[in-house]
């Protein structure tokens, strides 16, 4: 029998790791893969954009998901493993629904609901593995955790970006798509075989341990601590009570500013994404299979390392200064790639900014997780935590859908000039931000 992950620090770090790896896979699909094809195809960047804005919608409301996940559960088997299994059993069927459409290109609005729906059960999967996270992990791990994990996300998204795209190229887009569902198959079996604290039943048909066959140590007193308290013994708050207390807590300067900055966080990036998208293809000539590889591959490979330093650095040097500068340092690529237009012409120049996005915005994200996890009151872990993630993941879609208006619009080094402005000036939000403002006022459960 496996340790469960309350007990082991590697295996809850691995298991959220391959978890957030289980997100990223699909997200570099879509992103690079199917979005390089689709302008293959010719789609313009109205259409794309629109195409992705729609996908990705189901992120921007996943805050619904985290009330339902705090309410309801199966106690015995976990507190979240119930959700997540059930997500990601639900990511992979709806990938066998893609392998059942016979013309992708003919039959668009059938791909495009069927990626909308992979999107709600992997939002769901998401939240779910959100608030395991901030019931197991202590506070001195929090950042190095959240960078392992977003740099999991960027390996998942390479994978589903530039390894894809080589499947693709080599066989068919059917084949791209199977591999997909292979590997979630395979990380299904983690959450199955694991569990959260040593009293909770692996399966359904499986015996629950004696208490006197448990030897599981200390176990963390909910009101003194950041962990949530074991799952056989937590009683969830009423649903109109969780909600009031979700209230008080963003009445708090802190709180509402961590709310602000991720609802503009990634809003430049992800207009940026859709015109990059089209300008890298039919504009500059890069193929879509040569855009695809490298998007997904080598840039998604600095975002990895990117998230990995900008976590452990939060642990460092404080959350704050390094979603800052990470920021700051983003907006100054973006200023940077337009003055240098008359060298878009040069792959070195191109692929240069293509490799300092992802390593800033990665940065940016581990320390960002990291604040947002000590904003978070334990009690309301996954509606609080979720609300965050979703308004950042709402500004990633917005920027997409607003990037593929404006980008038939303006100039190149216009949309990229303003992007940076933009990007410098929402650091801003962060300065006056306390990271553990609510647990000071309100205590560990909000009872204060």
């Amino acid at each position: 029998m496996f340790p469960a992950l309350s007990e082991s620090p590697r295996l809850r770090i691995l298991t959220l790791c391959l978890l957030y790896l289980a997100q990223g896979l699909p997200w570099g699909f879509v992103t690079y893969t199917l979005a390089a094809w689709f302008a293959e195809q010719g789609m313009g960047t109205a259409e794309l954009g629109a195409a992705l804005g729609i996908t990705s919608l189901p992120w921007s409301i996943k805050f619904l998901w985290g009330p339902v996940i705090d309410r309801w559960t199966a106690p015995s088997f976990g507190r979240r493993r119930p959700w997540i299994l059930l997500a990601q059993g639900l990511m992979f069927v709806t990938v066998l629904g893609i392998l059942a459409v016979p013309d992708l290109m003919g039959n668009i609005k059938v791909l495009v609901g069927l990626l909308f729906l992979h999107n709600c059960f992997a939002a769901l999967q998401d939240v779910a593995v959100d608030a395991l996270a901030v019931d197991l992990l202590e506070e001195k791990e929090r950042g190095t955790a959240n960078g392992l994990m977003y740099g999991s996300k960027y390996l998942g998204g390479g994978l589903g970006g530039a390894g894809l795209s080589k499947v693709m190229a080599a066989s068919s887009l059917t084949w791209a798509i199977l591999a997909q569902g292979v590997i979630l198959a395979v990380i299904f079996l983690f959450p199955l075989f694991l569990r959260e604290r040593p009293r909770d039943r692996t399966l359904p048909f499986g015996k629950p341990l004696r208490v006197d066959e448990i030897d599981d140590g200390p176990r963390p007193d909910f009101a003194e601590g950041p962990q949530a308290p074991p799952s056989d013994t937590y009683t969830p708050l009423a649903l109109p009570a969780l909600l009031k207390l979700l209230l008080k807590v963003f009445r708090l300067r802190s709180p509402a500013l961590g709310a602000a900055f991720a609802l503009v966080a990634t809003m430049a990036a992800g207009g940026l994404g859709v015109i990059a998208t089209v300008f890298f293809v039919q504009e500059l000539g890069w193929g879509d299979t040569e855009y695809a590889e490298f998007a997904g591959g080598p840039a998604l490979g600095m975002g990895l390392g990117g998230a990995i330093f900008g976590g452990w650095l939060a642990d460092k040097i404080g959350r704050k200064p390094v979603v800052i500068g990470a920021s700051v340092l983003l907006g100054v690529s973006y200023l940077a790639f337009a003055a240098a237009q008359p060298y878009w012409d040069v792959k070195m120049v191109t692929k240069g900014f293509l490799l300092a996005e992802p390593l800033f915005m990665s940065i940016m994200a581990g320390g960002l997780f990291a604040l947002c996890m000590d904003l978070s009151l334990p009690a309301i872990a996954a509606t609080q935590f979720t609300a965050y993630m979703a308004l950042s993941n709402l500004s990633s879609s917005l920027g997409q859908m607003l990037g593929g208006q404006v980008g038939e619009m303006l100039s190149y080094p216009t949309l990229f000039a303003g992007a940076g402005v933009v990007q410098i000036l929402v650091a801003l939000l962060i300065v006056p931000i306390r990271p553990l403002q609510a647990r000071e006022e309100l205590g560990q459960d909000g009872s204060a």
